[in-house]
Protein backbone atom coordinates (compact mmCIF):
# COMPACT_ATOMS: atom_id res chain seq x y z
CA UNK A 1 0.00 0.00 0.00
CA UNK A 2 2.81 2.41 0.91
CA UNK A 3 4.52 1.56 -2.39
CA UNK A 4 1.36 2.35 -4.36
CA UNK A 5 0.95 5.64 -2.52
CA UNK A 6 4.61 6.52 -3.16
CA UNK A 7 4.24 5.62 -6.85
CA UNK A 8 1.11 7.76 -7.18
CA UNK A 9 2.81 10.65 -5.38
CA UNK A 10 5.87 10.31 -7.64
CA UNK A 11 3.69 10.21 -10.76
CA UNK A 12 1.75 13.25 -9.57
CA UNK A 13 4.99 15.15 -8.84
CA UNK A 14 6.45 14.31 -12.25
CA UNK A 15 3.22 15.39 -13.95
CA UNK A 16 3.30 18.75 -12.16
CA UNK A 17 6.98 19.20 -12.99
CA UNK A 18 6.32 18.46 -16.65
CA UNK A 19 3.51 21.03 -16.74
CA UNK A 20 5.84 23.68 -15.38
CA UNK A 21 8.29 23.15 -18.24
CA UNK A 22 6.21 24.93 -20.88
CA UNK A 23 8.58 26.48 -23.38
CA UNK A 24 8.68 30.25 -23.21
CA UNK A 25 8.88 32.11 -26.51
CA UNK A 26 12.26 33.65 -27.22
CA UNK A 27 11.96 37.44 -27.24
CA UNK A 28 12.68 39.01 -30.59
CA UNK A 29 14.71 42.20 -30.74
CA UNK A 30 15.04 44.39 -33.77
CA UNK A 31 18.54 45.78 -33.30
CA UNK A 32 20.43 47.44 -36.09
CA UNK A 33 24.16 47.11 -35.59
CA UNK A 34 26.34 49.96 -36.75
CA UNK A 35 30.02 49.58 -37.46
CA UNK A 36 32.15 51.75 -35.14
CA UNK A 37 33.49 53.78 -38.06
CA UNK A 38 29.90 54.65 -39.06
CA UNK A 39 28.90 56.05 -35.65
CA UNK A 40 28.95 59.85 -35.78
CA UNK A 41 31.32 61.28 -33.20
CA UNK A 42 29.63 64.67 -33.04
CA UNK A 43 26.95 66.80 -34.58
CA UNK A 44 29.10 69.94 -34.53
CA UNK A 45 31.57 71.30 -37.04
CA UNK A 46 32.90 73.82 -34.51
CA UNK A 47 35.92 72.09 -32.91
CA UNK A 48 35.29 73.66 -29.48
CA UNK A 49 31.70 72.40 -29.36
CA UNK A 50 32.71 69.00 -30.73
CA UNK A 51 35.35 68.68 -27.99
CA UNK A 52 32.89 69.93 -25.36
CA UNK A 53 30.24 67.43 -26.42
CA UNK A 54 32.73 64.55 -26.37
CA UNK A 55 34.16 65.45 -22.96
CA UNK A 56 30.73 66.10 -21.45
CA UNK A 57 29.46 62.74 -22.69
CA UNK A 58 32.52 60.90 -21.33
CA UNK A 59 32.95 62.69 -18.02
CA UNK A 60 29.80 64.56 -16.96
CA UNK A 61 26.74 62.88 -18.46
CA UNK A 62 26.61 59.83 -16.18
CA UNK A 63 25.82 62.12 -13.23
CA UNK A 64 24.28 65.23 -14.81
CA UNK A 65 22.35 63.46 -17.57
CA UNK A 66 23.02 63.23 -21.28
CA UNK A 67 20.97 66.36 -21.92
CA UNK A 68 21.99 68.15 -18.73
CA UNK A 69 18.74 67.18 -17.00
CA UNK A 70 20.42 66.26 -13.71
CA UNK A 71 19.66 63.25 -11.56
CA UNK A 72 17.09 60.82 -12.92
CA UNK A 73 13.59 61.74 -11.75
CA UNK A 74 12.93 58.16 -10.63
CA UNK A 75 15.80 58.28 -8.11
CA UNK A 76 15.20 61.71 -6.58
CA UNK A 77 12.59 60.68 -3.98
CA UNK A 78 14.86 58.00 -2.54
CA UNK A 79 17.87 60.33 -2.53
CA UNK A 80 15.95 63.01 -0.63
CA UNK A 81 14.48 60.43 1.79
CA UNK A 82 18.05 59.42 2.64
CA UNK A 83 18.83 63.06 3.42
CA UNK A 84 21.19 63.47 0.48
CA UNK A 85 21.42 66.18 -2.15
CA UNK A 86 20.41 65.54 -5.73
CA UNK A 87 22.73 66.01 -8.70
CA UNK A 88 21.80 69.36 -10.25
CA UNK A 89 20.60 69.94 -13.78
CA UNK A 90 22.99 71.86 -16.03
CA UNK A 91 20.44 72.73 -18.71
CA UNK A 92 18.02 75.69 -18.66
CA UNK A 93 16.02 74.11 -15.81
CA UNK A 94 19.08 74.22 -13.55
CA UNK A 95 20.86 77.14 -11.92
CA UNK A 96 24.46 77.11 -13.13
CA UNK A 97 23.70 79.88 -15.62
CA UNK A 98 23.46 82.09 -12.52
CA UNK A 99 27.22 81.72 -11.93
CA UNK A 100 30.14 83.26 -13.84
CA UNK A 101 32.53 81.19 -15.94
CA UNK A 102 35.35 81.76 -13.47
CA UNK A 103 33.38 80.11 -10.67
CA UNK A 104 32.17 77.23 -12.86
CA UNK A 105 35.73 76.54 -14.05
CA UNK A 106 36.95 76.53 -10.46
CA UNK A 107 34.18 74.12 -9.39
CA UNK A 108 35.18 71.69 -12.16
CA UNK A 109 38.87 72.05 -11.30
CA UNK A 110 38.52 71.73 -7.52
CA UNK A 111 35.27 69.78 -7.19
CA UNK A 112 32.66 70.18 -4.49
CA UNK A 113 33.60 68.42 -1.30
CA UNK A 114 30.89 66.89 0.81
CA UNK A 115 31.93 65.43 4.15
CA UNK A 116 29.12 62.86 4.04
CA UNK A 117 29.83 61.73 0.46
CA UNK A 118 26.34 62.76 -0.54
CA UNK A 119 26.94 63.26 -4.24
CA UNK A 120 30.20 65.17 -3.98
CA UNK A 121 31.65 66.33 -7.28
CA UNK A 122 35.17 65.12 -7.89
CA UNK A 123 38.02 67.44 -8.79
CA UNK A 124 38.90 67.21 -12.48
CA UNK A 125 42.22 69.03 -12.21
CA UNK A 126 44.82 68.28 -13.50
CA UNK A 127 42.88 65.75 -15.62
CA UNK A 128 41.11 68.47 -17.58
CA UNK A 129 42.83 71.59 -18.84
CA UNK A 130 41.13 74.96 -18.55
CA UNK A 131 40.65 74.88 -22.33
CA UNK A 132 38.83 71.54 -22.07
CA UNK A 133 36.64 72.84 -19.23
CA UNK A 134 35.78 75.90 -21.34
CA UNK A 135 34.81 73.57 -24.20
CA UNK A 136 32.48 71.65 -21.87
CA UNK A 137 30.94 74.92 -20.68
CA UNK A 138 30.45 76.10 -24.27
CA UNK A 139 28.58 72.87 -24.99
CA UNK A 140 26.45 73.14 -21.82
CA UNK A 141 25.52 76.74 -22.66
CA UNK A 142 23.75 75.51 -25.79
CA UNK A 143 21.02 74.12 -23.49
CA UNK A 144 20.34 77.54 -21.98
CA UNK A 145 17.90 80.13 -23.24
CA UNK A 146 19.24 83.25 -24.95
CA UNK A 147 18.30 85.27 -21.87
CA UNK A 148 20.17 82.88 -19.58
CA UNK A 149 23.28 83.03 -21.79
CA UNK A 150 23.14 86.86 -21.83
CA UNK A 151 22.71 87.04 -18.06
CA UNK A 152 25.56 84.59 -17.47
CA UNK A 153 27.86 86.44 -19.90
CA UNK A 154 27.19 89.68 -18.00
CA UNK A 155 27.97 87.96 -14.68
CA UNK A 156 31.21 86.64 -16.15
CA UNK A 157 32.23 90.10 -17.37
CA UNK A 158 31.31 91.70 -14.01
CA UNK A 159 33.30 89.06 -12.14
CA UNK A 160 36.37 89.59 -14.35
CA UNK A 161 36.17 93.36 -13.95
CA UNK A 162 35.85 93.09 -10.16
CA UNK A 163 38.75 90.67 -9.84
CA UNK A 164 40.87 93.02 -11.93
CA UNK A 165 39.92 95.95 -9.66
CA UNK A 166 40.96 93.90 -6.66
CA UNK A 167 44.21 92.88 -8.33
CA UNK A 168 43.33 89.21 -8.18
CA UNK A 169 44.64 87.03 -10.97
CA UNK A 170 41.91 84.69 -12.13
CA UNK A 171 40.95 82.94 -15.35
CA UNK A 172 39.91 85.35 -18.05
CA UNK A 173 36.51 84.41 -19.42
CA UNK A 174 35.80 83.63 -23.04
CA UNK A 175 33.57 86.47 -24.17
CA UNK A 176 31.50 84.52 -26.70
CA UNK A 177 29.98 81.10 -26.88
CA UNK A 178 30.51 79.46 -30.28
CA UNK A 179 27.30 79.01 -32.20
CA UNK A 180 25.97 75.55 -32.99
CA UNK A 181 26.25 74.51 -36.61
Amino acid sequence: MVRKLMAILLLFTLTLAACGQIAQPTPQFDITLVAPEDVPTTTFTDPVLAQGEELYTLICAHCHGYEGEGQLESTIENTLALGMHTVPALNSSGHIWQHPDQLLIRVVQEGIQNPLDQFPMASFSPGLSEEEIRAILAYIKLWWTDEQRQHQAQLTENWARRLEQLGISESTPTSATPSAE
